[in-house]
C-alpha cells in the first residue's frame, strides 16, 4: 500500500470509529448495528453502508461518504436523507460547517471533529474540541475510550471500549490469539525471557560472551545463532524444560488464571477458534479436564474434527511435555532464524494463509501478545480490512506516562488493533466474561 493511501486508509478507518461513536452515544444498541460494504446502487463515491434497526422497529439506512478533502465536495447535493458525510479537514477551528437538513456531516482534522446533522430521524450536534497543546494528532481512539462524560451513554455498554467489544465479537466470528505471555501467572516465562534462558543455557552462563556477540548479530542470540545444531546442545530437551519444568506461581487449576478465563471464554462460545504462537499444551490440558471436544492444528497434517468445540492452530507447532524426540513435533516447531525466514517467505503455508485468513475477516483477541515480532506486524498490515477491528490487551508498567499509553494505542492502532489497557492479568478475564 502506498503511503498516501495508507494514510488516508487510517483516516477511513478513524472515520469508522467516530461513526460507531456517535451511534454509541445517541444509545443505538450493538446489536442493531450491521456494516456492510454492498448494495450502494452504483455510487462510486459511497465508502460502505450502516444499517441500524432502531427500539421503535424502524429500520435507518446510512450510506457512508468519506473525502479526503472538502475541495469540490458540494454538501448541499449530498443533503439527503440517510448520507453521513466524513470531511477531512486541516483545522477544524477554521471552519464554517454547514447545517444540513436531512443528512449527517462529520468535519474531521484527525484530532477533534464537529459532527451536525440527524440520526435515527433526530437531529443532532456534537463538537470534540482538544486543545492540541497537550495531544498529539491521531490520537482520537485513546480520547473516545478515556473520557469519562462517555460512561453509561448508552444502555447495551456501560463505555465505548465494551461498545466497540461487544460490537465486533457479537457481528463476526472470533479467535483467541495467544503468545507466551498467556502463562506468565503461572510462573512461566514469556519469549524474550525464554530466549534469554535458553542462551544462558547454551553459553554456559557466559554473560559477557553473549552481551558481545549480540552486539553484531541481535539481541535474540538462540534463534539467530545456527551453531547450536553441531554443537550438541540438545536445543528441543532444553525448551521442553522450559516450558513445564518450572516453579508454579499459582496452579494450572486456579479459576482466576488467565489461561482458565480464556477456557471459560471457549466453553461459553463454543466454535471459537485458537491460534497461539506458543508450543505448549497447557490449554489443552484445561480444556480436556473440562470435557470440551477440540483439535489441536500443529502442521498441514492435522485431522479437524468438526464436532470439536474449539481448534486450536499452533501457527509456530507444538511440542507436548517429554516429546522433544519425536519428529512429528520436532518438525512442526518454527523456532530458529532459518524457520522464521521460511514461513514468512512462503504466503501460501497453512501457517500463515490461516493467520491471514482470520486477522482479515475475524475479530481477533490478541491475549499475551506482544507485538514486537516484525514478522507479526508484517501480517497484520497485509490483512488490512476498512471495516472491522482487532483487539490487544495490554499491561500497563509501574511509572510509566501516560502519555506513553497514548502514543502505544495509536501505533497499534495503525495495524487495526484496538488497545484494552490492564492494570493485572486478572482483568482480562473480567473483559472476557462482558462479551
Amino acid at each position: 500500500m502506498q503511503k498516501k493511501e495508507r494514510d488516508f486508509y487510517i483516516f477511513k478507518k478513524k472515520c469508522l470509529l467516530i461513526l460507531l461513536y456517535l451511534y454509541y452515544i445517541n444509545n443505538v444498541d450493538y446489536k442493531n448495528i450491521v456494516i456492510r460494504s454492498f448494495g450502494f446502487h452504483f455510487d462510486p463515491t459511497c465508502n460502505f453502508k450502516a444499517i441500524v434497526h432502531s427500539k421503535k422497529m424502524h429500520v435507518h439506512k446510512y450510506v457512508v461518504h468519506i473525502f479526503n478533502s472538502i475541495r469540490g465536495v458540494n454538501l448541499e447535493e449530498l443533503d439527503v436523507m440517510g448520507n453521513v458525510n466524513f470531511i477531512k479537514v486541516n483545522d477544524i477551528k477554521n471552519i464554517d460547517p454547514f447545517t444540513p437538513e436531512s443528512s449527517l456531516n462529520v468535519y474531521f482534522d484527525e484530532t477533534n471533529f464537529i459532527a451536525i446533522g440527524y440520526i435515527e430521524g433526530k437531529f443532532f450536534t456534537y463538537q470534540l474540541i482538544q486543545d492540541k497543546k497537550n495531544y498529539f494528532k491521531d490520537e482520537i481512539l485513546y480520547y473516545l475510550n478515556n473520557d469519562p462524560s462517555n460512561l453509561n451513554k448508552n444502555e447495551s455498554a456501560k463505555n465505548f471500549l465494551l461498545f466497540l467489544l461487544r460490537f465486533f465479537t457479537y457481528k463476526l466470528n472470533t479467535d483467541l490469539v495467544m503468545g507466551a505471555g498467556i502463562n506468565l501467572d503461572y510462573g512461566a516465562k514469556d519469549w524474550k525471557h525464554l530466549i534469554e534462558a535458553l542462551n544462558m543455557e547454551f553459553y554456559k552462563n557466559d554473560v559477557q560472551s553473549i552481551a558481545e556477540i549480540q552486539h553484531f548479530v541481535g539481541n535474540e542470540l538462540f534463534v539467530n545463532g545456527k551453531v547450536f545444531k553441531t554443537s550438541g546442545f540438545d536445543t528441543y530437551k532444553s525448551l521442553n524444560k522450559e516450558l513445564y519444568l518450572f516453579d508454579e506461581a499459582k496452579s494450572f487449576n486456579d479459576l482466576n488464571s488467565t489461561l482458565y478465563k480464556c477456557v471459560d471464554y471457549l466453553e461459553k462460545h463454543p466454535y471459537t477458534n485458537v491460534i497461539t504462537y506458543n508450543y505448549d499444551t497447557n490449554l489443552e490440558y484445561l480444556l480436556k479436564k473440562r470435557g470440551i471436544k477440540y483439535t489441536s492444528v500443529y502442521d498441514e497434517n492435522s485431522f479437524v474434527n468438526k464436532e470439536a468445540l474449539t481448534t486450536i492452530f499452533h501457527v509456530h507447532g507444538l511440542l507436548p511435555y517429554d516429546k522433544y524426540k519425536e519428529s512429528k513435533y520436532i518438525n512442526s516447531l518454527i523456532f530458529n532464524e532459518s524457520e522464521y525466514f521460511y514461513l514468512y517467505n512462503n504466503p501460501y503455508s497453512w501457517n500463515i494463509s490461516k493467520q491471514m485468513h482470520d486477522f482479515t475477516f475475524n475479530t481477533c483477541l490478541f491475549i499475551g501478545v506482544s507485538l514486537t515480532d516484525p514478522n507479526m506486524k508484517r501480517l497484520l498490515e497485509a490483512s488490512a480490512n476498512p471495516l472491522k477491528f482487532n483487539f490487544i490487551f495490554m499491561k500497563k508498567e509501574e511509572g510509566f506516562k501516560e502519555s506513553t499509553y497514548r502514543s502505544v494505542t495509536n501505533y497499534f492502532f495503525s495495524y487495526d488493533l484496538i488497545t484494552i489497557w490492564i492494570d493485572k492479568y486478572e482483568e482480562i478475564g473480567l473483559w472476557l466474561s462482558l462479551i
